[in-house]
Formats: structure tokens, C-alpha cells, sequence
């Protein structure tokens, strides 16, 4: 090797050193940042045999990627849900507990024990009509919860949608830097960086596939195929609560929607869920109790006319065909049995529609209101909690079915969360930032810079001698 080559040599060498101490000092630095992704440094020997930086990477791995941002849209599906029913089926209670419309309706059974023992007693009746409107506000209180519920669940997916919205005008952007840029400097790494970011951020909202176009910028696509990003120009997200119909543009996203290539997971799609399918379906069982409770007693008052409301009614008056949504939180005990209201105590003992009262001791009546609650009552079939059951054992299912819809989320929610939380740790140790690995790879830069600097001090020392010679 020329006096000339080795000069080279040793220069390059110190500048390669110098150069992959400043990537080390940057992992070093960012050694706490989990979005940032380790640089490694690419060392090449040239033609002449001098060490050079071919390049500087991330330490990525795309798999884990991918997988990590499944595990987080699949929990969140899951906690969005869990979370959406926590405080509906907190006041709804479970089948143990002492203050539910189950135990309002054991209070008003056993009540109606009572009078039919004393049917003249008035203290009786009194308690018997408070506990039929502690049964009646325990269904209100249950149908108001859910309402609450579907209010907060639109809330979410608006709130949801605008935030899916930002992201991807960031990514978008982001993306624009990205295209522009040399490809290979610590700018373009870092915008790499906060792509990654952004896209972790977007899979707690939906679960989302992404490719590079021809220009470097990068797509984002729902898992079923739909273009929320493309040509550098994002979609606008908007959801229809009306219709309960998630758009990306003009094109239904709707995650559930058989036929749609929408999204499947993330919170939006628990939250979406909850709005058009679980709360629904929650809100129809709970009518449906509220149905048969009203026709039930309808039926067992020998003193109607027909077309007449009942002990119980919707909001005052006689049930109507269909009954429209949200009788739960309507359904009222007749204030013809409310003396504060202008009614009787009696029409407890002698029939909702009596005119006069009946014998003191009667209690024929109250029987036949006792037996229609303890007898089998008819149900919808299609709210897959029984047909002709007693009203107690419906209510004792829908608790329990309800209850078990929340504790299902939750337990696949904290399932899914530690599968996410592997998965991080997996994808942490190949991309994050090992400081003792740093600190050695310090210490070879040190040695290598060294060995440079004294292989360039000799072949300086060898060309002054040579000059002095001449």
C-alpha cells in the first residue's frame, strides 16, 4: 500500500468513527423514547481498503409491527365495550345483589302476599302500591342507564372519528416529508420515527394495512381494503349516528357490516358495536321485561275495559302495538291506585278499573296479581332469554346475560393486553436501545479512532521524513 493509500486509509477511517459515534451517542440519547427506532451503522470496506459508512437503518422489525398493532386494535375493541357497560350494569347489579328491579320484585310479590291475607288493611296497601313503584323506578333507572350508555358510546365514535381524522392528516404529512427527503439522513430516519409513532397511536381507534406508493409515500388502508390514505391525500372520516353507518369519503367502513370492506377492530368498532348492536339488544330485553310486567298485570285485572292501562302502564297509559323503544324508562304504576295523584289505595284490593269499593276482605283480586307474577308469563323469543317463564327468572337471566356481555369484554380485553404487552417487549428488544451495547461500541470507536489516528500521525511522520531526504 502507497504512503498516499494509507493517508486515505486512515482519514476515511477516523471520519467513519467519528461518524458512527455520532449514530451511538443518538441511540444513547434516545435510550427512554419508545417511538424511536436504534440506529445501526453499515461498515464497508472500499476498493483501496478503507473503511466507510455504507449506510445507517433503523432496527425495525416489520412483523412485529404488524403484530403488535393487531394485539393493541383488538384490546381496544374489547375495552371499549367493557368500558361502555361498566356503568350501566353497575346500576343494573347482579343476581346477588339487594338492590336490583329482581329484589324491587320480590319486595312487591311478598307484598302482595301481605294483602292478600289483610286485603282491608290500608297500611298495606299503601306499602304494596310503594313497592310496586319502587319495581316500576328500579326499570326507569335501568332504561335511563342505557340511555346514558348510547349517549356516551356516540359521544366516543365522534370523538374517535375526529381523532382517527388528525392522525391521518399527520401521517399525511409526515408521508409528504418522507417522499421528499434524501432517504438515508438522520431527518429521514427520524420521520420514520414518528410515522411509526402515529400509526401505533391509530391502532388503539381501527386496525389499518399500509404500503409505499411509487413516489415513497406512504397508503393506509382499512384491514378490509378501503383507501383512507392515498396519493398523499387522506379520506375524511364522518359517522352517521342516525343510521349508525361509519364513512371513509363516500364508502361505508361500517366494522360488522357483511359485504363492506371496512375495519374489524379498534375502539371505534367496539364503540360502534356497542351503539348498533349491544345496547340495542340490551334495551330490547329490558322493554320486553317492562312488556310483559304491564301486559302481564293487564291481563290479571278482571276490572278493565278493554283498551284500559293497568296497574302498570307506558307513561300513563294502556300499552300500544308495536311498543315503541325505551318502555323501561317509561313504564309508571297508574296513579288511579295513587292517592297523592288523585286515585285510591283500595284499587290495589278490588281492580285498577273499579268505580267503587269492593268488600273489605275480598282479595280475589290480589291474588290474581300475585299468581300472574309467579305464574309463566310470554316473552319474545327473539330476546333469547326464554319464552314463557316467570317474570323473576327472566329477570334473573337478563342480569346475568348482561353482566356476562361486560365481564366476557373485560376478561378478552385483559387477555388481548398482555398478549399486546409481549408483543411490545418483543418488538422493544429489536428496535429499542441497549445502553451497555452502546457504551462498548463506544469503546471500539475509541480504540478504532485511535488505531487511525496513529496509523495517520505515522504515515505523516514516514512523508515528512521522505520530504526532508530529498
Amino acid at each position: 500500500m502507497s504512503l498516499i493509500s494509507a493517508l486515505n486509509a486512515a482519514r476515511s477511517g477516523m471520519s467513519t468513527s467519528s461518524r458512527w459515534a455520532d449514530t451511538v451517542s443518538t441511540n444513547i440519547a434516545n435510550a427512554n423514547n419508545a417511538s424511536y427506532a436504534r440506529r445501526e451503522t453499515q461498515i464497508t470496506t472500499n476498493a483501496q481498503g478503507a473503511a466507510q459508512i455504507s449506510e445507517i437503518t433503523r432496527a425495525v422489525d416489520s412483523a412485529l409491527d404488524g403484530l403488535y398493532r393487531t394485539e393493541v386494535s383488538r384490546t381496544a375493541t374489547q375495552d371499549a365495550i367493557a368500558t361502555g357497560l361498566a356503568g350501566y350494569t353497575a346500576l343494573l347489579g347482579d343476581t346477588e345483589s339487594t338492590d336490583t328491579m329482581l329484589t324491587r320484585l320480590t319486595d312487591f310479590q311478598n307484598a302482595l302476599g301481605l294483602l292478600s291475607v289483610s286485603p282491608a288493611d290500608t297500611g298495606l296497601q299503601r306499602a304494596t302500591v310503594a313497592d310496586a313503584q319502587e319495581l316500576a323506578q328500579a326499570l326507569n333507572r335501568a332504561g335511563g342507564a342505557l340511555d346514558a350508555a348510547m349517549g356516551r358510546a356516540e359521544e366516543g365514535i365522534v370523538s374517535d372519528v375526529a381523532a382517527v381524522n388528525d392522525r391521518l392528516g399527520r401521517i399525511a404529512a409526515l408521508s409528504e416529508r418522507l417522499a421528499s427527503s434524501d432517504g438515508n439522513g438522520e431527518a429521514s430516519l427520524s420521520v420514520r420515527d414518528a410515522l411509526g409513532a402515529e400509526l401505533d397511536a391509530l391502532a388503539e381507534y381501527m386496525d389499518v394495512t399500509t404500503r409505499t406508493d411509487g413516489y415513497g409515500r406512504m397508503e393506509v388502508f382499512t384491514s378490509g381494503g378501503t383507501a383512507l390514505l392515498t396519493g398523499g391525500r387522506p379520506e375524511t372520516l364522518r359517522f352517521d349516528a342516525e343510521s349508525g353507518t361509519l364513512l371513509a369519503g363516500s364508502v361505508d367502513i361500517t366494522p360488522g357490516v357483511s359485504g363492506k370492506r371496512g375495519i374489524s377492530e379498534g375502539s371505534i368498532s367496539g364503540k360502534v358495536a356497542l351503539y348498533t348492536t349491544v345496547l340495542p339488544e340490551m334495551q330490547a330485553q329490558l322493554d320486553e321485561t317492562a312488556r310483559a310486567l304491564i301486559s302481564g298485570m293487564e291481563a290479571a285485572d278482571a276490572s278493565l275495559l278493554p283498551g284500559e292501562a293497568g296497574l302498570f302502564t307506558d307513561a300513563g297509559a294502556a300499552l300500544t302495538d308495536p311498543v315503541a323503544p325505551g318502555l323501561a324508562r317509561r313504564i309508571a304504576v297508574n296513579e288511579a291506585v295513587v292517592p297523592e295523584a288523585g286515585g285510591a289505595l283500595w284499587r290495589i284490593r278490588d281492580g285498577v278499573g273499579a268505580v267503587v269499593p269492593g268488600a273489605a276482605g275480598a282479595n280475589g283480586q290480589v291474588m290474581d296479581f300475585a299468581d300472574a307474577l309467579n305464574g309463566s308469563l310470554s316473552f319474545d323469543e327473539a330476546r333469547g332469554l326464554g319464552s314463557d317463564v316467570p317474570l323473576s327468572r327472566f329477570m334473573s337471566s337478563l342480569i346475568a346475560s348482561q353482566n356476562s356481555t361486560r365481564a366476557s369484554a373485560e376478561t378478552s380485553a385483559e387477555r388481548l393486553a398482555a398478549g399486546a404487552i409481549a408483543t411490545q417487549t418483543s418488538r422493544m428488544s429489536f428496535m429499542g436501545v441497549n445502553v451497555d451495547d452502546e457504551l462498548q461500541q463506544l469503546a471500539m470507536i475509541q480504540q478504532s479512532y485511535g488505531a487511525n489516528a496513529q496509523a495517520l500521525s505515522t504515515v505523516s511522520e514516514m512523508i515528512d521524513t521522505l520530504l526532508a531526504a530529498v
